[in-house]
This record gives structure tokens, sequence and C-alpha cells, in this order.
């Protein structure tokens, strides 16, 4: 029993080994099945519900503006889901801590025969936090994500180019990255081509993928919609640079003892009138984050442009 046992822990010991090696060589790792069938069908009905719900568009009904964010605070299966235990664990294997926060989360839906795709960027681009080893975000698939229906892709190796200047292109109907913030260098983006990874996955799995890992996707050329989750998670040391307004975030596991940031609740209901003013309240923080890092020249486009002249 005792050398089952001890088998069963050194093989448990290489695969956590092999899991960090690879996500530190790569900057990202892929696919991590971590939903049941019957877990991955009852998230993606929630989401259709939530669709239906708060939907707008008439014939184009989806999710838009601020409900496509943080919606682990308005509905405890979105809250659930952001910090189950078998995700958890890879990222605390990952992030090398027990204390896992999460920063943000937001719905990524690509509608059928959409032309919606995000250019290449890092995540660091959007939140002076760090260090970056110490976050990463986790791409959560409700629906099998293809090339086909814009899967995100991945510049393998590309986090150790350490964080990039980034210009900020306008935000568009087709170009949908919230502060419009990519990678200036165009040429080094043509060298790292041989490099990029298409990251398809079915529903049910996830990706993560480094704070600094260039990335982009492509339009959803198929009928059927692609339904994701993006969620920021960090190391409960991490701490925040030029900070312009203390952040909300979610535990997710372990305890914050820091003081950088303020912890939120975590909603036990489903769409009430509490968790719509937790939404609502952490919204408005982000929304002033966002306006004064612009306002005072925060963003990596704006050290990027004052780095030229």
């Amino acid at each position: 029993t005792k050398l089952i046992l001890l088998d069963s822990l050194l093989q448990e010991t290489t695969m956590q080994d092999d899991l960090l090696g690879r996500f530190r060589q790569d900057g990202f790792l892929a696919p991590i099945q971590f939903l049941s069938p019957e877990e991955t069908i009852f998230y993606k009905d929630k989401y259709r519900e939530y669709e239906k719900k708060y939907g707008s568009g008439g014939n184009d009904k989806r999710i838009r503006g601020n409900r496509l964010f943080r919606i682990h605070m308005v509905a405890k299966w979105a809250a659930d889901l952001v910090r189950h235990p078998k995700l958890i664990s890879t990222i605390q294997e990952v992030l090398g801590s027990p204390d896992i926060l999460i920063w943000s989360s937001d719905l990524a839906i690509k509608p059928a025969n959409s032309t919606q795709c995000f250019d290449w960027h890092q995540d660091e681009a959007y939140a002076q936090l760090g260090p970056a080893d110490k976050l990463l975000t986790a791409w959560i698939a409700l629906t099998d994500s293809t090339i086909e229906n814009g899967c995100v892709k991945f510049m393998r190796g590309s986090h150790g180019l350490g964080k990039l200047p980034h210009e900020s292109r306008q935000r568009t109907a087709t170009q949908n990255l919230v502060l419009g913030q990519v990678v200036g260098d165009e040429e080094l983006i043509k060298t790292m081509e041989s490099n990029i990874v298409h990251c398809e996955l079915k529903a049910g799995e996830a990706s993560l993928h480094s704070w600094r890992t260039i990335h982009a996707s492509q339009p959803n050329r198929s009928d059927k919609d692609r339904i994701g989750l993006a969620v920021r998670y960090m190391a409960g040391d991490v701490t925040p640079y030029n900070s312009v307004v203390k952040e909300f975030v979610t535990l997710a596991a372990g305890e914050y003892t820091g003081d950088s940031f303020e912890i939120e609740d975590i909603p036990s209901g489903e769409y009430g009138k509490e968790e719509w003013a937790l939404h609502r309240k952490s919204m408005d923080r982000e929304w002033e984050r966002r306006k004064k890092s612009k306002e005072q020249g925060l963003l990596p486009s704006h050290q990027y442009r004052s780095g030229e002249s």
C-alpha cells in the first residue's frame, strides 16, 4: 500500500512539474479539462438564460455593455464557475500560490458569422499590476472554440519578450479590444509568425496564458456562436503600480492579507437587486480606473508615444 501511495504521489508531482514547465516555456497551457459533460451543459444553459433575460438587439440579441463584464458578481452559477476547484488547483500550481484573486471576468462571445476580432496584444497592457509572472488569464470554453469560429491564438514563447510597447487604436465593430491597446511593433509580429499556435478547445475545457503572452483572434466564420469566459487571476501577493483607485477583486481561494485591493462580496442569488448593486459598484470602480489611467497617460500606448518623442 505504501508503494502504491508513493508511486501515485510521484506521478502527481511529475504531472505538476510538467504543467509548470510547459507554461513557463510556452507562455500558455491547454487544453485543461475541468468541467464534466453535465457541468458543461449546465453552464452553457445558464449563459443562454442570461442572454435571453438581458440580451438586446432585436434579431441580433446578445449581451452588450457592462453586462459583458464581471458576470461572476451577478449570479451564483458564474461565481461557482470561476472558482471551480479543478481549475483553481491548476492555477495555484502555475502561479505558485495557494491564495488566488480574481481581478476581472468578461464574456468572450463571438456571434455566428460575425466580424469581431482582436489584434495582437498582451493582457498586461490593460492593468498596472505585477509582478507579471503572478498573473494569468483563463479562457473557459462553453462551446467548442475552433479556428473556424475564431479561437484564441498565441505566439509561443512571446511572454519571454517582456513588457512590449503598445499603440492605441480606435475600438470598432470589428476590432473589439476595450481600450484598443495592440502591440506596436509590426515587424516583431512578423518575425514571430512561425510561433503562432491556434488554441482550439472543446466545450468544458480551458486554456491558461501568461500576462505577457501575445495573443489575438480572428472573426467567427461559422454558423454557430462561440461562447467563452475570460477570467483574470492573480496570486495574493500581486500589487498595483501607478494605482489610481483601490480596485475590487474576488477571493477565489486561500486568503488575502494585503491592503492593495478591496475584497468584494460573492453573490448568493441570481440577478437580484443585491447582486446588481454589487455589480454596479464594481463596474463603477473599474470605469473610474480606466478613465483616470487614460487621463494620466498611464496606458502603454501613452508611454510608447512619449518614448518616441
